[in-house]
């Protein structure tokens, strides 16, 4: 009897595999990896959705980053923050049940904007994690958003910098509420009016994705010379591609000229099947 198909994303190089009982997990350090004495090992990570996507995230993943970058992508060791500090709204965010409960992906997406206006320099050469909140106006967030907006490399990232402020505005009312009359009412991040970039992102030709898909298998890494012909024939996600296509979906037995292409998102899943003719023509689930 075959296992109930799940769709659920997975994290980077862990497998699904599907047994008598259900779906095994399996985490699965790429050849290129082994061949560089990666110390990071293949590992069973059992049957348990959740455990295997727990362990891949906290665990085998930082290793395996940390072992790629040489240790810049290790978490610097936290610091006891001042109370009444920036710093210390984000200490209260991160021990509260609305963040401990969400997902790994957004537990780093939140880190990267609390780095990004933590760490942020003050004229006097303080970071501004460490200025009391009675200093942080709205006149100060919305300077630091300019100065923010634009990086090093001289390129607007108006999107990385948008999900810092709402991030931060979401921890200051959280440590508010954890905090009673321990936060200024006023939530200087709140109210900002934000607006998503209007930068058409390029699209690449069908004569580069050749070029790349040529340098990806010359460079031993022919998953992701696979990954972009799936990006551009069927228009999956990065994290449909890794994480939820799985080869059973291409050419099922019960469906010979069809592909089953799955797009997750967050709170919707959609699924189509895709001919296989020259005329592709896609039909919901």
């Amino acid at each position: 009897m075959n296992p109930t198909h799940s769709a659920r994303p997975l994290p980077r190089y862990v497998l699904r595999k599907p047994t008598k009982g259900g779906w095994a997990y399996f985490f699965n350090v790429p050849t290129w990896a082994r061949k560089a004495g990666c110390p990071v090992n293949n590992e069973p990570l059992g049957t348990d959705y959740a455990a295997a996507v727990e362990r891949a995230e906290m665990i085998l993943l930082p290793a395996f980053d940390s072992w790629r970058s040489g240790g810049a992508t290790d978490a610097p060791k936290p610091e006891i923050a001042r109370v009444g500090t920036l710093d210390w709204v984000f200490a209260e965010y991160r021990a509260d049940r609305r963040y401990t409960k969400l997902d790994a992906r957004t537990k780093r997406n939140h880190e990267v904007g609390f780095r990004l206006v933590g760490r942020y320099l003050m004229r006097d050469g303080r970071k501004l994690g460490a200025v009391p909140l009675v200093s942080i106006t709205t006149a100060v967030t919305d300077t630091l958003y300019e100065k923010l907006l634009i990086g090093k490399d001289g390129r607007e990232r108006r999107t990385t910098v948008n999900h810092a402020m709402k991030t931060c505005r979401r921890a200051w009312n959280i440590a508010a509420r954890r905090n009673p009359g321990k936060v200024p009412a006023v939530n200087p991040f709140a109210r900002m009016g934000l607006q998503s970039s209007d930068r058409e992102t390029p699209t690449a030709t069908y004569t580069e994705l050749q070029a790349f898909r040529t340098r990806a298998v010359e460079m031993g890494l022919p998953s992701l010379a696979t990954a972009a012909l799936i990006a551009w024939e069927w228009l999956q996600r990065e994290a449909d591609i890794f994480g939820s296509f799985d080869v059973t979906h291409y050419r099922p037995r019960e469906r010979p000229n069809a592909v089953r292409v799955v797009h997750e998102k967050p709170a919707k899943r959609i699924g189509f099947r895709c001919s296989m003719r020259r005329a592709c023509r896609c039909i919901p689930s």
